[in-house]
């Protein structure tokens, strides 16, 4: 794989695996996100990534790539002190790689990856003026004022920089531009999403 060859530090090694998303669907299911690149993010506010790109074993072991994340991930630990990072399994198959990993927090992913990933509840995401964009209601896909939402004590906002899917804790309620619904929990952020995605979704 010749993005690995030319990368100096294993820590950029790392990122770059991490941030190599694919959005083209390898599988047929009805899974939404089979054979895509995406997060899951968990009551708790852990993170679970799964990414998933083309990967040619002539070029670079899975082993080396899997003991070079491991050791990344070790090294974030001990700066953090603390479990931050788990890694999962990773995976070629079919020329293909997948590869798990789970974050403790929205915060340890993002700076991880070094992307845009923030949760915040509502009405503090509201006060700070951290939706800075129009948002559509998923019910009708209507312009909504986020102003006149009576419920916001269940909601919270994911505002993030980075394609792929994310799967929610509860019932995604309004989107920003250049994002799509795949289910109820379930949104893509496109590729050619312009700034930030806003994903306002219900805590359950």
């Amino acid at each position: 794989m010749t993005f690995l060859h030319k990368i100096k530090t294993k820590r950029i090694i790392a990122a770059a695996v991490l941030a190599a998303l694919s959005l083209t669907l390898f599988g047929c299911g009805s899974d939404p996100t089979e054979g895509k690149s995406g997060r899951e993010i968990h009551k708790d506010g852990s993170v679970e990534a799964v990414i998933v790109t083309p990967f040619d074993e002539t070029y670079y072991s899975v082993a080396d790539l899997k003991a070079m994340i491991d050791e990344e991930v070790s090294g974030y630990n001990f700066d953090h002190a603390g479990d931050k990072i788990s890694p999962g399994d990773v995976s070629c198959t079919d020329g293909v790689l997948t590869c798990v990993m789970n974050f403790s927090s929205d915060e340890d992913y993002a700076e991880f990856n070094t992307r845009r990933f923030m949760i915040e509840d509502f009405a503090t995401a509201m006060a700070s003026d951290l939706v800075k964009i129009s948002v559509k209601s998923v019910k009708d896909l209507a312009q909504t004022d986020l102003h006149t939402v009576t419920d916001g004590n269940k909601l919270s906002v994911l505002i993030t920089d980075e394609p792929g899917y994310v799967i929610f804790p509860g019932k995604v309620r309004y989107i920003s531009d250049g994002v799509e619904v795949l289910d109820k929990k379930t949104v893509n952020v496109l590729e050619d999403m312009d700034g930030l995605a806003y994903i306002i979704y219900e805590i359950k």
